[in-house]
């Protein structure tokens, strides 16, 4: 097999993975390359691989290895935009695995790597991982301020995934400040390029989205139809944490309609899925939810053993919250990086009025 046929069947075993929900393919296809010899097909197989075990199968070491691998090819090929889409997946890994500060020190070197490969789309990736790390520190305001530059960069990009990507983050922070206006335009945009990519998983998360906006607004009915399709493309396409995020908003539709047993079912689902992925946000408030539910019901065994979990949950966020050091670094740190930021996003700028 030539480079040339490795790189054309590529993304057609990455299909196949994601369809299957298995990564037996790209394993081989990772072995074929490394055996032809052609490392950069044997990095790119190793980075569809790695996005896989992250997304679908929840599991960021294993990709951390596979992200590493491909870096350290990137490295030994000089190919500096490589080096910097493997740097932005490590960081994502150290998120999931809940290593925040370690995660921005790696979009860092992404950034600086950018600057040798010239590449847009590091910048891009950049800004959105300073914005998730924001976000975790609850500087709501400026975590958007980073996503809504990645998307203006997109923009100018041809690359339609990183356009949805963009859009999917500022979404779901600009729900979380409830700036339904927003949202409502951002849905529009996300259903445009739907079309031009039709990816099942990210149409999963359009669903969520449009069904809590509805159901914020009392429109159950509404939005219980989005969530039921949510939940129909999440279970054959989705990771962990989209199954599980309809799972709890299944939850509270079943609630306000009085279905106790089917909200019970699918928060229960919900805690059972939240087990598998680490830092799991949504258990408290299913426990919250599931304890005023046993309650309703008279299993009153049940309300407590939701209510001491509940509490359980916050108390270890107190205590996270309370790491004031950690919380202080981090703000320093993101200060100094502003300056560099808006320079870099000026050379950009620059470079594209000259081309």
């Amino acid at each position: 097999m030539s480079p040339d046929e490795f790189d054309a069947e590529l993304p057609h075993i990455r299909k196949t993975m994601r369809f299957e929900h298995q990564a037996d393919g790209m394993t081989a296809a990772v072995l074929r390359a490394q055996q032809m010899p052609y490392p950069l097909g044997q990095a790119q197989a190793l980075l569809y691989r790695g996005e896989f075990l992250l997304d679908v199968g929840e599991q960021p070491n294993a990709a951390t290895k596979d992200f590493r691998e491909a870096g350290l090819l990137a490295r030994q090929l000089n190919n500096w935009s490589l080096l910097a889409q493997t740097l932005h997946w490590q960081a994502q890994c150290q998120l999931h695995l809940g290593e925040y500060m370690r995660a921005l020190d790696i979009w860092l070197q992404a950034l600086q790597t950018a600057i040798e490969g010239e590449d847009s789309r590091a910048f891009i990736r950049g800004y959105s991982g300073i914005a998730q790390v924001c976000l975790v520190f609850g500087q709501l305001d400026i975590s958007i301020d980073y996503q809504r530059r990645a998307l203006n960069l997109a923009e100018n990009v041809d690359d339609t995934s990183l356009r949805v990507d963009c859009l999917l983050a500022l979404i779901a922070s600009c729900y979380r400040l409830k700036l339904y206006s927003e949202v409502a335009l951002l849905l529009t945009r996300l259903t445009a390029q739907l079309q031009l990519r039709p990816h099942l998983e990210t149409q999963a998360e359009f669903h969520i989205y449009s069904g809590l906006v509805l159901l914020d607004h009392d429109h159950i009915d509404d939005a219980y139809e989005h969530l039921e399709l949510a939940r129909a493309l999440a279970q054959q396409f989705g990771g962990l944490w989209c199954r599980s995020y309809v799972a709890l908003i299944l939850g509270r539709i079943f609630l306000r309609q009085d279905k106790l047993q089917e909200a019970r079912v699918s928060l229960e689902l919900c805690l059972t899925l939240g087990e598998q992925i680490r830092g799991f946000s949504m258990s408290q408030e299913a426990h919250e939810l599931l304890e005023t539910l046993c309650a309703e019901q008279g299993d009153y065994h049940g309300a407590l053993l939701h209510l001491e979990a509940g509490h359980a949950k916050q108390l270890k966020l107190l205590q996270k919250q309370a790491e004031k050091k950690l919380l202080r670094i981090s703000q320093k740190q993101l200060n100094q990086l502003e300056l560099a930021l808006r320079l870099e996003l000026s050379r950009i700028r620059y470079t594209q009025v000259d081309t």
